[in-house]
């Protein structure tokens, strides 16, 4: 897949959780689903402060709306991070023993201390 951003990723791992998700309308709160509260706890792989690359174990339609919470670690402590963003791709691999999705997410309307946050964490690892 040939590189379209302009700014360099960087490959940390890092566990997300996808609470909520819009698609075509509809609007889906995991954590207000009794059966599944969490949704999906999946892994971040890499990020740049625009977005992120994550491995996901179900599919989530392109051009989807997702809100998530992101803990990325440092030296000194985890990084709680809340973000919302769409769904611009997604992959599927199979390999010998399981298949899973890579999905990359565009950050949309990420609040300023957040955005903060992760530069901080992307400047620090890149």
């Amino acid at each position: 897949m040939k590189e379209q951003r302009g700014i360099k990723r960087v490959k940390k791992y890092f566990a997300i959780n996808i609470v909520a998700c819009d698609v075509k309308g509809k609007h889906l709160q995991f954590d207000k689903i009794k059966t599944n509260p969490k949704f999906y706890d999946e892994s971040g792989l890499d990020f740049t402060p625009e977005g992120i690359k994550i491995m996901c174990s179900k599919t989530l339609p392109e051009e989807s709306k997702i809100q998530m919470k992101m803990l990325i670690p440092d030296e000194e402590s985890l990084n709680l991070i809340r973000a919302t963003g769409t769904i611009k791709w997604f992959k599927q691999v199979k390999d010998k023993y399981k298949k899973y999705f890579l999905i990359g997410v565009h950050f949309k309307d990420l609040p300023d201390d957040e955005k903060q946050k992760l530069i901080r964490l992307w400047k620090k690892y890149k």
